[in-house]
């Protein structure tokens, strides 16, 4: 399949995604797929249905001058910083590819390449992520652009997180401190990987070969045209409205990564309940009810209906095992 590849270099976040934005809107119908290579200022960038009050501090955005920008495509909450390199797939009806599913079993052979090119040996996950060595190391998410399908991810080089757990709505300190442990051990980057440096640059000159021996026909033109670039510079992104009534994408917490969830509950009598699952199971437990020492009765143990996570909460705290039991299930997040 023929497709066009562009990159923009160094873009400031609205403009990354103003980009890929013009460029679907600026595709006919018989037109060459693109593939759009960009790297931005760090930002985080909301999924086309998520609120940033539900989601994000707002004070601690403002504090940081963290730029927030609500994007096209669907998925949730997205930290973008310069040690990423970000792709966007546009492919206009003539391709015949319509569904999202579709669209990443074709790129995916790509990515995988590009990072077994360098050392690394990822498999696609799921229809939508990369993992490797047991950890995420990418993810994608989609949209219908007027009349073309976009699909876009990011090769993550290096990972920096600070920022980004600080500007998560967070109901605890100690929530903020696993949520890093936890995206730190469970999404990966190149950097802690290789035990090296991955320069953007270095990947960028690998795709073309990489691309046409995964079955790719690079054509020209691989810079956008005039038209492409007057869309590009008037797309419309939705505002950022933090006034906007939006339930969090997952109650009383964050997904860390496919089948993994952190979150955390209190209630009115002060006790308060922070809860880490991961393939429906507890992989970490603390709460108010009982000392840190005792919270290792309870990893490991499936959801709360289970006869054995039972018998361990009665073990923990005793006639209350009842009401934690029914608290457990309140807070925790078991699948996706």
């Amino acid at each position: 399949m023929r497709i066009r590849l562009i990159h923009l270099g160094m873009l400031a976040p609205e403009a990354l995604h103003r980009a890929y934005v013009g460029l679907a809107e600026a595709q006919g119908e018989q037109d060459v797929p693109i593939l759009l290579l960009a790297r931005s200022a760090a930002h985080l960038s909301l999924g086309a249905a998520q609120g940033p009050a539900a989601e994000l501090d707002r004070s601690a955005c403002e504090r940081l001058k963290i730029p927030l920008v609500q994007r096209a495509l669907g998925g949730g909450l997205v930290w973008v910083d310069p040690g990423q390199l970000s792709y966007f797939f546009i492919f206009p009806p003539a391709t015949r590819v319509r569904r999202a599913p579709e669209l990443f079993a074709l790129m995916a052979p790509w990515v995988i390449a590009v990072h077994a090119y360098f050392g690394l040996k990822v498999e696609a996950r799921g229809g939508h992520d990369f993992w490797c060595q047991g950890c995420k190391i990418g993810g994608t998410g989609a949209a219908t652009i007027r009349h073309s399908l976009v699909l876009g991810g990011s090769f993550i080089l290096e990972a920096q997180w600070a920022s980004f757990v600080e500007c998560v709505a967070a109901p605890s300190a100690g929530f903020r401190t696993w949520l890093l442990e936890a995206l730190q051990e469970g999404l990966c980057s190149w950097l802690p990987l290789l035990g090296r440096v991955v320069s953007p640059e270095a990947v960028l000159e690998a795709c073309p070969a990489l691309l046409r021996a995964a079955g790719w026909d690079v054509v020209l033109p691989t810079a956008p045209t005039e038209t492409e670039q007057r869309a590009m510079v008037q797309a419309e992104l939705e505002d950022v409205d933090w006034n906007q009534p939006a339930r969090r994408r997952v109650p009383a917490g964050i997904k860390l990564k496919a089948g993994a969830f952190l979150t955390e509950r209190d209630w009115p009598d002060g006790h308060w309940l922070r809860v880490w699952t991961e393939n429906g199971a507890l992989r970490r437990v603390a709460g108010s009810a009982w000392p840190a020492e005792q919270a290792g009765r309870l990893i490991g143990l499936l959801q709360p209906d289970s006869v054995r996570l039972g018998e361990q909460l009665r073990e923990v705290v005793g006639k209350e095992a009842s009401l934690w039991g029914e608290r457990l299930l309140e807070t925790a997040v078991w699948a996706d």
